[in-house]
């Protein structure tokens, strides 16, 4: 049976990527510092240590690995080039000790990366060159030029996706403060009045499932070992149409208010990027459908709140 490795399993992402993994009849393996319930975990207490996580490599000996560990926000700056870059440094310097140099390796980065972005530079292929203005980005930026350095030795795949949404996305994540509100509202907890940021600017989304899935398909094909490749719908939706059709879903009507703590000081205008390198890897791929990804999200939510 094929094993395979995952980091940042307890995300978003992660949780999806198990779950799909099993239905392929995959050995799962997870590491990282936490503990979980997954009875094959692998505790390491430091991220950066790479004796012991080499150690862990020599042991499993997995057959695919998916580094999806990585945080968006934190007080301390320095906490996310601990935890988006050096992490995957010391992951890539344990697999080169482990001799590890065919297993391939899924580096999850982000479409934070490219930065700014002007008309004329849509939609957003490979070549583009990067110019992220967060310590977010910026550090998913080093971790992919860390991964297509070690590219001369290991099995890379260092991935851009944009922005992910699906049934159990953070609630930090625009789709999901809307959606929370109007599910809220759907149950009479809240008052029928939804306060957003900039909802004009335009996004790529595409669902998580479809996301693992590609993530999946990748690992699968040589010719993407190596490559820089997004992992992107290829078209964007403007903010205000994905609340409109929210609303339509749950079937409520209410009031919306902008509300100037959620609007960010430097926001994009459009973003969306280009599937043709994803395309050309793994042929053309059939998107979810984003009202059946909203319906999916409302319904999760329904269930939990």
């Amino acid at each position: 049976m094929m094993k395979v490795l995952i980091t940042g399993s307890g995300g978003f992402c992660g949780k999806h990527l198990i779950s799909y993994l099993k239905r392929q009849a995959v050995e799962v393996h997870t590491l990282g510092i936490k503990e979980t319930l997954n009875q094959n975990h692998h505790r390491i207490l430091d991220i950066l240590n790479i004796p012991a996580l080499t150690e862990i490599l020599l042991e499993l000996r997995p057959d695919r690995i998916f580094h999806l560990a990585g945080i968006c926000h934190s007080e301390d700056p320095t906490t996310l080039y601990r935890v988006n870059t050096q992490y995957a440094v010391a992951l890539l310097r344990s697999m080169m000790d482990a001799e590890l140099f065919e297993t391939p390796v899924l580096l999850a980065g982000t479409s934070a990366e490219y930065g700014m972005i002007s008309d004329h530079q849509l939609p957003i292929d490979e070549t583009l060159p990067a110019h992220p203005y967060t310590h977010y980005g910026i550090s998913k930026l080093a971790q992919t030029f860390v991964a297509l350095s070690a590219a001369k030795k290991l099995t890379v795949i260092p991935v851009r996706p944009f922005n992910i949404i699906g049934p159990g996305m953070p609630s930090d994540l625009v789709v999901q403060s809307f959606a929370v509100q109007v599910v809220k509202i759907l149950k009479g907890i809240s008052p029928s009045h939804l306060r957003v940021g900039n909802i004009a600017s335009s996004r790529d989304f595409i669902d998580v499932r479809d996301t693992i899935e590609i993530y999946w398909k990748l690992c699968q094909t040589p010719l993407a070992h190596g490559e820089l490749i997004n992992v992107c719908s290829g078209k964007g939706v403007v903010i205000r149409d994905v609340l409109s059709k929210l609303l339509k879903i749950a079937g409520v009507e209410a009031d919306v208010s902008e509300d100037p703590a959620r609007v960010k000081a430097i926001d994009v205008p459009v973003h969306y990027g280009s599937t043709r390198k994803l395309n050309k890897l793994i042929g053309t791929f059939r998107f979810t459908d984003l009202e059946v990804t909203l319906r999916d999200s409302i319904e999760d939510l329904k269930a939990r709140l």
